[in-house]
């Protein structure tokens, strides 16, 4: 009966198409744990997200996701079925175990004593046979549970996005950043992968980092040394597909040798959310460190198109990573006001036309619940340029790496902001099409290059 049972469930499941052929960087189970080390499980709280479905259909529309719950449903209620059947299985199989042992201290052979024996075989073997089911069914319910969206946070718009903040007015010049970058020998540009900034650019450039430090360190920001390179499990753990090539730069290699996809190296730079989070991936810490304040500053390495070589479209860029982890939502929403008002003190000192706006729904990443974007106007696009941004994304993240802090014996997930609060190239582009001529900033420059000494 059990085997009938089972051979239905399988049967509905592999002719709906509900068990595909996938593979996870971050979650390995079954057969692939022999061969492959498994760092860490991931949390999923697809069940309890499920306690309310129409609030999570009602996210994915806002999204404009294609996401299919009910897959997700069908694929979870397979894995919990087989599940349950194996634990009936063992609790079984346990049971005639006691039966027999109690037996065999009173009579060494006997009717009984073989019809258990016969019983506890047919249990073993349909254990076997349910082991193979049950790593799919698994893979294959929890792969796709790690595709689904983080939640949306409360003031993340619908349709468009949402101004919450403007210094000054739009330039009203027709500047173009790359021809008055060559004309004044600022930029040397091959293509969107190679680039230099030259002459002035490259003080503005170096005098941005270090005033964007200074400002941080004197609110308390601790400055954090990331790599840049990380594993497929952390870009897979951060809500990127760890796969897609125009995602991250992959590192190949150059032997002819069968690679695993989910065991590559990935260049994503010292200023990503991922080289933050190589660091605390299944990193436990004591509640009284909350919140955490870091900033790095380094590279950010993402593929862009070569459709255009300007300052907004290349591959490599300086940036400032801003990473807090609190408690709790609340506590993470009065960090998220303290960040804007340290972002609005940043750039208003330097007196450009910026603004800060709410990201509608439908263009956030998978992982973020709220973004809240820094955009200067471009004269020569015609539009506004995120130079900068910070994200929430909960405990979404935390939960996939496993990165928790104790309090009261108990193991919590930190909530998450994080964002690149300053992108040099797209600033620089930015500010070399402002009405006035360029010129370095005063805090820019170098007799302003000074850092804190850290006892």
């Amino acid at each position: 009966m059990l085997l009938k049972s089972i051979s239905k469930i399988l049967h509905k499941t592999y002719v709906c198409n509900f068990l595909p052929h996938r593979y996870s960087a971050l979650f390995i189970n079954g057969l692939k744990a022999t061969e492959n080390f498994v760092f860490l499980l991931p949390h999923i709280d697809f069940p309890d997200r499920l306690s309310d479905k129409d609030v999570l259909l009602r996210m994915l529309n806002k999204r404009k996701s294609n996401f299919d719950v009910d897959k997700l449903e069908n694929l979870w209620n397979v894995y919990i079925d087989l599940k349950k059947h194996k634990t009936e299985c063992d609790n079984r199989r346990n049971e005639y175990s006691k039966q027999l042992n109690e037996l065999y201290k009173h009579e060494t052979e006997g009717n009984k004593i073989e019809k258990l024996k016969i019983q506890v075989n047919l249990i073993k073997e349909n254990l076997k046979n349910l082991k193979a089911p049950l790593w799919a069914a698994e893979e294959a319910a929890i792969v796709e549970a790690l595709h689904l969206p983080n939640s949306l946070h409360n003031l993340t718009p619908d349709n468009e996005n949402k101004l919450i903040y403007q210094h000054k007015q739009p330039p009203k010049s027709c500047k173009n950043h790359s021809i008055i970058g060559q004309e004044q020998n600022l930029l040397m540009f091959m293509n969107n992968n190679n680039y230099y900034l030259t002459g002035d650019a490259a003080l503005f450039e170096l005098g941005a980092k270090f005033y964007f430090s200074n400002f941080l360190k004197s609110y308390n920001f601790i400055q954090f040394s990331c790599p840049d390179f990380v594993k497929s499990l952390i870009v897979e753990g951060c809500g990127i597909d760890h796969t897609d090539p125009n995602s991250t730069f992959i590192l190949h290699d150059n032997e002819n040798s069968e690679v695993n996809a989910d065991k590559r190296m990935h260049l994503t730079g010292a200023g990503s959310l991922c080289a933050f989070f190589a660091y605390h991936a299944k990193n436990v810490i004591y509640s009284k460190l909350l919140p955490l304040q870091y900033f790095s500053m380094g590279r950010l390495y993402a593929p862009r198109d070569n459709k255009e070589n300007t300052l907004f479209n290349v591959s490599q860029s300086s940036v400032v990573q801003m990473f807090v982890a609190t408690k709790d939502g609340s506590d993470l929403d009065a960090q998220l006001n303290n960040v804007i008002e340290i972002i609005k003190n940043l750039y208003s000192k330097l007196d450009y036309h910026f603004r800060l706006v709410y990201v509608a729904a439908d263009k956030l990443h998978n992982w973020e619940s709220l973004r809240v974007s820094i955009e200067m106007y471009s004269s020569s696009l015609k539009e506004y340029i995120e130079i900068g941004n910070v994200s929430l994304s909960g405990d979404y993240i935390s939960k996939r790496l496993m990165f928790t802090y104790t309090e009261n014996k108990q193991n919590k997930f930190p909530h998450i902001l994080s964002g690149t609060i300053l992108n040099v190239p797209k600033f620089l582009g930015c500010v070399l099409e402002q009405d006035a001529d360029f010129v370095i900033p005063q805090p820019f420059k170098v007799e302003n290059w000074k850092q804190k000494t850290i006892c």
